[in-house]
């Protein structure tokens, strides 16, 4: 009860208990009133078929979980995002606001900004995703929510944003050392009268290098985009929460890709659209990635931290 209480499992959640042939939804096995957002008729004609014993129902064990499939929507996680925000959209728009705002002001303090950002922006882009999750799941909602980050797994969020950072990003070092190499050596033989040549066989290598680091660096944070939004949601470290996100999305990587396109491109429109916009536009986006997240990780449940 507690699961469903926080959100965990719904009613469509795939159970089972000692006595079932197969797994089945929640609302199939539970007790009238019970399952959030079914109707007191829903639940009374599925308690008439199953009733729940005194035995708890199993849920799926990580091994199972990620045996099963999922399918990348993009027409339907919009539609559900967009829902979300017609119901929701005074508090998603002012969440929005109110975090970029703190994010743009930190960012532009000199020296420090940087600095603070690394304890700030990963707890705050998790609070986002657990408001938004909130606004899906029909939960109750409000703008304090979008700080949900700073509570008892700031530090993994901190990590989390950190380490898959710097982990995408080191792919690109190489390539960067050598393009850095490859002018220095430019400069000195230009002056010591030097071939030309060599400095600009190191620039194109360096080049290479960095191209390839780029598609390694976007590879990876694909394949990590979920480590936020798992850590806050299922209250696992970062470590596992980036394990996890890899063997989900990688698969669906491409789908997930051309999703993920389609959400740059929904922000890139209101950026166009003289900014305003974005008060549309990124509430939609974050949601959208929400409900994607919905359809990868609903049925999973690791081991909730105290």
């Amino acid at each position: 009860q507690a699961l469903v209480k926080d959100g965990v499992v719904t009613g469509d959640t795939l159970v089972w208990r000692e006595g079932l042939a197969n797994w089945q939804a929640y609302r199939t096995l539970a007790a009238p009133g019970t399952v959030p957002g079914a109707s007191p008729m829903t639940s009374t004609t599925a308690s008439a078929s199953a009733t729940v014993g005194t035995d708890s129902p199993r849920t799926l064990t990580e091994s199972e979980f990620f045996a099963t499939d999922y399918a990348v929507r993009i027409g339907e996680n919009l539609s559900r995002a967009w829902r979300a925000f017609t119901r929701h959209a005074g508090v998603m728009i002012g969440s929005g606001l109110l975090v970029m705002f703190i994010i743009m002001v930190v960012s532009v303090i000199p020296f420090l900004g940087g600095i603070i950002g690394i304890f700030i922006n990963g707890p705050l882009i998790a609070g986002m995703y657990a408001l938004y999750l909130r606004c899906l799941r029909e939960g109750p909602v409000g703008v304090g929510n979008a700080f949900a980050g700073f509570g008892p797994q700031y530090m993994q969020l901190v990590l989390g944003k950190l380490v898959v950072g710097l982990l995408s990003g080191l792919s690109m070092l190489p390539g960067i050392m050598v393009l850095v190499f490859g002018g220095v050596l430019g400069a000195l033989m230009k002056k010591g009268g030097g071939l030309a040549a060599v400095s600009g066989g190191v620039i194109i290598l360096g080049g290479g290098l960095f191209l390839v680091g780029a598609l390694i660096a976007m590879y990876l944070a694909l394949s990590w985009c979920m480590t936020l939004i798992l850590i806050i949601d299922k209250r696992v470290d970062f470590w596992p929460a980036m394990g996890y996100s890899r063997r989900r999305v990688g698969r669906h990587i491409i789908g997930v890709f051309f999703f993920m396109l389609v959400v740059s491109i929904l922000s890139m429109l209101g950026v166009l659209a003289l900014v305003v916009g974005l008060f549309i536009t990124m509430p939609v986006a974050f949601a959208m990635l929400a409900s994607l997240y919905e359809e990868m990780f609903r049925d999973f449940h690791p081991s909730v931290r105290g």
